[in-house]
């Protein structure tokens, strides 16, 4: 065994396993200050570089200070550098995000319904005073060191990288690229789109400039990675080999049972070259028995919407979001063909499914059906943050238990909670009399497998949630029970052996993602959510209160201790502190908070920011909420 590991090799393995809590000469100019954000100090002739920032405040001014990304979780850490001087150089691609953040959130307050670009939120909420930005393959002088740019896009469109030699060694300063020996903060930063692929579906699929921009940096042979969250890389190579392969596991995993694969291999295409190699062979799961010959009588599939007609010509309604279903329903009612709509049902609040609700039952004078788990995401849509919302309030609901049953005409129905394709998801069975049926799973299942598409929908990877228990719910139905999902034409059915295949494909996703990911469980990394305020967006006036709720789902299996502090606009102040919120495993805790508004509060979009601390995470502005006044 080789003893020979020189002593700052072995204080950097020990201060990887202790984040935040030490400062560190990395050379004899270079020191960092590891935080919350990362501070790297530079020091030349007396004065002082920056990269990423001074979380910890212990510099009273720096000439410089150099940006690799936006996110405002990072950027706050030098903000006070530069209200005190210090010159701020950022990527170009970025610098609306720099310069126009307030325009760009109110535009945002519109935009975030409908929106199938879904990206992160975690955009700082006031322009920065940047004295330079930079394009890769441009270089920084600073005294008498030349910094260089490298295109190093993947946790954030347009990032970079900077390069430079100091003290005879290579220092690659490389922002949330990588988060310690192999890993990555998360996952639900780099959903983004591709030529042909809208960011709904483009699952993850920055991944692919991320694996160029990891192999661009080994391409530099740095001595050190330096982040800007997480313990300082002192072997690259091994860390982003590491990181590498993960991203391909994942990556195979992922296509191996997506959904995509049915009636949208392009897409699946696409994402695959942009992701993998060709030394990467993924295992297909077979497709499931589609049903080739007619179904049955009562059912009519009319675009992402159902209607299964009674022999009086009496229909029931699955989903109402298209403008071609609510024509063809029309046409019915007028020839004669559908006489009476005795209900809705909703499978899930997408606005291809939810947005022509109000104006069916207008038009038709039905009850409309869910489960209590979509009942305030449909009566309050603009107090969520999450894709493919509608701004279309959908009241008096009525709200069916879990297995609940309900007769209508010669059917039995049976409502279920199915948290497939998003966690606000629904599914419904109906049966005929005569032993005919079929399993309304909205848009959670194809024939190829599972529509995880984008993680802000909040896939839960718990066992016994998410994709585990909607699989469950499919084992316990009928033999002779068709699927039906609402955007495709065929039913179709899966054996047993498929169903538990997928089961096992997410179980190693598991596995594949606790190497990937650093949090105690991989759902930190998944759900973007775990931390958010209800009402996400509300309207208020000056000298108003209002109330908002904190609410943080605790994915770990212990029970976890939360402080959460928000951060308020000018004219904002809470009336009560928030005391910490201790939250069982796999829970989600709440505490509702006032907040006073000034008479003098200016009018416009305001945002409640909220910084949270648990174990040694230092969360700041993780989350937000938008306040109209």
């Amino acid at each position: 065994m080789n003893y020979c590991l020189k002593s700052s090799q072995i204080f950097l393995l020990f201060l990887s396993s202790i984040p935040y809590l030490y400062s560190q000469q990395l050379s004899p100019s270079v020191r960092i200050s590891l935080g919350a954000v990362n501070g790297v100090f530079i020091q030349r002739n007396g004065k002082t570089l920056v990269v990423y920032g001074d979380s910890n405040r212990e510099l009273k001014k720096a000439e410089m200070v150099l940006f690799t990304h936006f996110r405002r979780d990072v950027i706050w850490a030098g903000r006070d550098l530069i209200k005190k001087g210090s010159l701020a150089i950022a990527p170009f691609e970025q610098k609306a995000y720099f310069i126009k953040a307030d325009s760009i959130w109110k535009k945002s307050i519109v935009t975030r319904f409908h929106d199938y670009a879904n990206q992160t939120t975690k955009i700082g909420i006031s322009p920065l005073d940047i004295h330079r930005f930079v394009q890769p393959g441009e270089t920084v002088q600073w005294q008498d060191l030349k910094i260089k740019v490298l295109n190093t896009t993947g946790y954030t469109r347009g990032s970079v990288s900077y390069i430079a030699d100091i003290d005879n060694k290579r220092f690659a300063f490389t922002g949330d690229l990588i988060y310690g020996d192999g890993k990555i903060l998360d996952l639900y930063s780099f959903q983004d789109a591709l030529p042909g692929v809208d960011g709904y579906h483009g699952y993850a699929a920055r991944l692919g400039q991320l694996v160029k921009s990891l192999q661009h940096i080994a391409g530099q042979k740095p001595d050190f990675l330096v982040p800007s969250r997480g313990p300082v890389i002192s072997d690259p190579e091994a860390a982003i080999k590491k990181l590498l392969q993960r991203v391909h596991s994942l990556y195979k995993n992922y296509l191996s049972i997506t959904a995509q694969r049915w009636n949208h291999t392009d897409r699946m295409i696409t994402l695959s070259n942009h992701v993998l190699d060709s030394s990467n062979i993924i295992d297909w799961m077979p497709f499931a028995t589609v049903i080739e010959k007619r179904p049955p009588s009562w059912y009519q599939h009319i675009g992402p919407s159902n209607l299964l007609m009674a022999e009086d010509s009496t229909g029931f309604l699955v989903d109402g979001g298209s403008k071609m279903a609510f024509q063809e329903l029309l046409k019915f009612k007028r020839s004669g063909m559908l006489k009476k709509l005795d209900g809705l049902f909703i499978t899930h609040y997408h606005d291809d499914h939810t947005e022509l609700v109000n104006n069916i039952v207008k038009e038709f004078d039905c009850p409309v059906y869910v489960t209590k788990e979509l009942k305030d995401i449909l009566e309050n849509p603009g107090a969520y943050d999450m894709p493919c919302l509608t701004n279309k309030s959908i009241q008096n609901l009525t709200i069916m238990n879990e297995g609940q049953k309900m007769s209508w005409k010669d059917f039995e129905l049976t409502f279920f909670y199915f948290p497939g394709q998003t966690l606000y998801h629904d599914a419904l069975l109906f049966e005929k009399g005569n032993g005919e049926a079929i399993f309304f799973l909205g848009d959670s299942f194809s024939p190829a497998g599972v529509d995880d598409y984008c993680f802000q929908n909040r896939n839960m990877l718990h066992p016994g949630t998410g994709y585990f228990y909607c699989l469950e719910v499919l084992k316990k139905l009928p033999p002779s029970v068709l699927l039906s999902n609402q955007h495709i034409q065929p039913l179709f059915k899966f054996s047993r052996h498929q169903l538990d295949h997928m089961g096992k494909v997410l179980q190693e996703r598991n596995a594949i993602l606790k190497d990937l990911l650093p949090w105690d469980n991989v759902n930190y990394g998944t759900d973007n959510q775990w931390l958010s305020i209800y009402p996400y967006a509300q309207k208020a006036a000056p000298g108003q209160t209002i109330a908002c709720t904190v609410k943080i789902f605790n994915h770990s299996n212990i029970t976890k201790t939360f402080t959460v502090k928000p951060s308020f606009p000018k004219g904002f102040m809470i009336v009560q502190e928030i005391p910490p919120l201790i939250v069982e495993p796999q829970k989600e805790g709440k505490h509702t908070f006032k907040v006073k508004i000034s008479k003098k509060a200016p009018s416009g979009l305001s945002l409640l920011l909220v910084n949270v601390k648990f174990d040694e995470w230092d969360l700041r502005e993780w989350s937000e909420a938008c306040i109209e006044l």
